[in-house]
């Protein structure tokens, strides 16, 4: 699945399966992908969570992305744990540093990720 992101230079496309995070940035959002690299790009989060949400209900999939707070929105295929003493989320790639996180958002992404694979 990929997203096609235009911009004043020209088209960028990005392969969500290789997306580990998103991470808003004021009006920017960075998407932190599972090789460790990071593509800045002008658009603020919700503009790329809800293009992500569409492309995968275009054909007719559940999106694994799950919206955490005002910062964050994680593909929970990528989560390995979750760090409950430091809430901080832990990713199957090295070169992706955990994210800390609240312990209200946990909450919302035990109840994703079980209801995710629970399909």
């Amino acid at each position: 699945m990929k997203l096609f992101i235009t911009s004043r230079n020209g088209i960028e496309i990005i392969n969500l399966e290789k997306v580990v995070f998103l991470k808003a940035d004021g009006n920017y959002t960075d998407f932190h992908l599972v090789d460790g690299k990071v593509r800045t790009h002008l658009s603020t989060l919700s503009v790329f969570a809800d293009a992500i949400t569409s492309r995968y209900e275009s054909i007719g999939e559940r999106a694994p992305f799950f919206r955490m707070g005002r910062s964050y929105v994680v593909n929970v295929t990528y989560i390995t744990s979750v760090n409950l003493v430091n809430n901080m989320l832990v990713f199957d790639s090295d070169a992706v540093k955990p994210v800390a996180v609240t312990k209200s958002q946990l909450k919302s992404l035990r109840d994703f990720v079980s209801d995710f694979y629970r399909l």
